[in-house]
């Protein structure tokens, strides 16, 4: 029969048992395993460099500038601004909508998203208002994405910052330089036009020399207008004369009148005494002449009785009676109006004769002066003409010089609050820096005292679960008791029974972490989901970590297990940003439990069950089934190899020389 002792599985099982089982194999296994864990800690910690990996790191950049109108052109400094960032290469920049850059940085795609308002634009053209706005931009952070997330953008952040300030800059510049230009161009014309005035204001003096020629006529023309109101002044005084006579003349007559009224009223007064008993007996029979009227026999008679009692009535103005009347008031009337210096006859001639008399004393003089005054004033006319030419080419020039000023004026650059339009010349853009998820925040305003805030859940987590785990398996025994049985039986039971204290562990662990991630703000949005997968993380941390232990034993197998997690600390994205790994670490994202693990927790923080997600949960459940598959293979060989000797042994017994 063949030996055996040389056939494939036990020279496997050999191989693995060797390293662990000699002091100078381990010897060496821990030198391969800690030198280069502390060299790549000591470079991840001193010579990190993030700047040399920034066209790796993605960033999201949207433009949601609306633009200004300046001078009848459009403009639009956001996207501006987004094009001249993106031309310089530095970093992988995608141009996104404002809902993307913010939904895209949530779900991991981007390690941070620089947004430009709607109002950007008009904000910075407000520099010369009465109350200037800085223009701003928001800067959007995510520590899921890596703790140091913001320590990387913070320097791309100053840098485009002092670009963007030296855009503005040079607007600002451009639009002082235009303004100074126009201004001078306004005041050249305001200097043709000083010179215009200046030839009008000549114009204006020649003009106002004749004016005054024309004045010294025109106080001529009115000495010979007072000497010859001589004519004026003698028909005047015939006119005064005749007044004084007209007065005479009126006096006169109302003698006469009063003389006619009184013997009016000497006649007439008696005659109405007597008429006004028969008016009475009128009266009085005019009811029984009404009925002798009614009778044929007496009608024309009582109609004769009736017209002559008529003529006695005083009631009616055709009768005798109020023809006396008449008479009476209209003599006694004609008396005042001729004597009574308040009647409007005898008023009328007095005011005729002061206003002869006065019109004697004026005419004259205004009659005589009026020709020679009518001569200097169409001299002054003459000179108002040219003084009126003049003062249209004053005009003329003065609206040049005011256009021109106007123009300058309004092109120059006008500041109505100068310590407002100075600071924001001096800081155009105030960069607005908001972190979605902060792992630290900054307490009473003092920067030198932080405090760990939600944003660090996912890496208490992921990073407390599996350095539990190697903690965990340093203190505990990777396989426990033995059985009897078929080989398999054999390989498998302390497996599994070391594997359910792991996961038991691993799962406790891994709750507390969260529980203490959930004390300092950590809130995902739907708990039993992020339940399961913390369980699952545990799970992870403990058997994949128990497989170093298994393999290498518990001192060297814990030692690669540790050094294994300070790899996968480097490239799983927690702490350092996505792009930002140095090449040498890159093979440990994909086969990192932790990098699915983060990549798992996260998208259940924010309940995003996508692709990602669930194929960050199958490699979880690959590699716990694969670490447990594994061990027990380890394990089977090992027993494999233990064997041999023991049936040799037997078989050399059995079967002696």
């Amino acid at each position: 029969m063949a030996d055996k002792s040389n056939s494939l599985p036990t020279r496997i099982g050999a191989k693995i048992r060797t390293p662990a089982g000699t002091r100078a194999a381990r010897a060496l296994l821990v030198l391969v395993l800690v030198v280069p864990t502390l060299v790549s800690a000591v470079y991840m910690w001193i010579m990190w460099d993030p700047e040399l990996y920034l066209k790796h790191v993605p960033v999201a950049i949207a433009n949601d500038d609306t633009g200004a109108v300046t001078d009848g052109h459009t403009q639009n400094m956001g996207a501006d601004i987004l094009d001249n960032l993106a031309s310089g290469g530095e970093l992988e920049f995608h141009r996104v909508s404002s809902a993307e850059a913010d939904r895209g940085l949530r779900e991991n795609r981007y390690a941070f998203s620089v947004v430009i308002p709607a109002d950007f634009t008009r904000d910075v053209l407000t520099v010369t208002d009465p109350q200037p706005k800085q223009a701003r931009i928001s800067v959007l952070y995510n520590d899921f994405n890596g703790t140091l997330g913001p320590a990387v953008a913070n320097s791309v952040v100053a840098e485009a910052q002092r670009e963007i300030t030296k855009t503005i800059g040079r607007e600002y510049a451009g639009q002082i330089l235009v303004g100074v230009n126009s201004l001078g161009s306004g005041l050249g014309d305001a200097a043709q036009g000083a010179t215009q005035l200046a030839q009008g204001v000549g114009q204006l003096a020649d003009g106002s020399r004749q004016l005054k020629t024309g004045l010294d006529s025109a106080s001529t023309g009115a000495a010979q207008l007072a000497a010859g109101a001589g004519d004026l002044r003698t028909g005047a005084t015939q006119l005064a004369t005749g007044a004084g006579e007209l007065v005479t003349g009126t006096d006169q007559l109302g003698s006469g009148a009063v003389q006619i009224r009184d013997g009016v009223d000497q006649i007439v007064t008696p005659l109405l005494a007597l008429a006004k008993p028969a008016g009475d007996l009128a009266d009085t029979l005019a009811p029984a002449l009404e009925r002798l009227r009614a009778d044929p026999a007496t009608a024309d008679a009582a109609a004769q009785l009736t017209g002559l009692l008529d003529q006695l009535r005083s009631t009616n103005p055709d009768s005798l009676t109020g023809q006396l009347n008449q008479l009476h008031d209209g003599t006694a009337e004609l008396a005042r109006e001729l004597t009574d210096p308040k009647a409007d006859y005898r008023a009328g001639v007095l005011a005729l004769a002061d206003g002869g008399a006065q019109l004697r004393d004026g005419a004259g003089q205004l009659v005589t002066g009026a020709d020679e005054l009518s001569t200097g004033l169409r001299q002054l006319d003459e000179g108002g003409r040219q003084l009126q030419d003049g003062v249209a080419q004053l005009g003329d020039g003065a609206n040049q010089l005011n256009g021109g000023l106007q123009g300058g004026a309004a092109s120059a650059p006008h500041i109505a609050n100068t310590d407002g339009s100075a600071y924001m010349v001096a800081e155009p853009v105030v960069m607005d820096i908001h972190n979605q998820e902060p792992s630290q925040i900054v307490r009473d305003g003092d920067r030198s005292h932080k405090e760990i805030a939600g944003g660090a859940g996912p890496v208490i987590v992921v990073m407390g679960a599996f350095l539990a785990a190697v903690v965990l398996w340093m203190l505990v025994r990777p396989l426990r008791g033995r059985e009897s049985g078929s080989p398999w039986r054999r390989a498998a039971a302390p497996v599994l029974r070391g594997s359910g204290i792991g996961l038991a562990c691993g799962i406790a662990v891994a709750a507390a972490a969260a529980a203490y991630a959930s004390s300092v703000g950590w809130s995902p949005h739907q708990w039993p989901a992020m339940a399961a997968v913390v369980a699952l993380v545990g799970i992870t941390a403990a058997l994949t970590t128990q497989l170093f232990v298994v393999l290498f034993g518990r001192v060297s197998g814990s030692i690669a297990a540790f050094a294994f997690f300070m790899f996968q600390t480097f490239a799983f994205g927690g702490i350092f940003p996505s792009g930002t790994t140095p090449s040498a670490f890159k093979p440990f994202e994909v086969i990192a439990p932790m990098t699915y693990a983060r990549r798992a927790v996260i998208r259940a923080d924010i309940a995003l069950y996508d692709q990602m997600f669930w194929i960050s949960i199958l490699m979880l459940l690959l590699m716990i089934s694969g670490s447990v598959a594994l061990m027990i293979g380890v394990r089977y060989a090992r027993n494999r190899m233990t064997d041999r000797p023991s049936r040799h042994t037997e078989h050399l017994v059995a079967h002696p020389a």
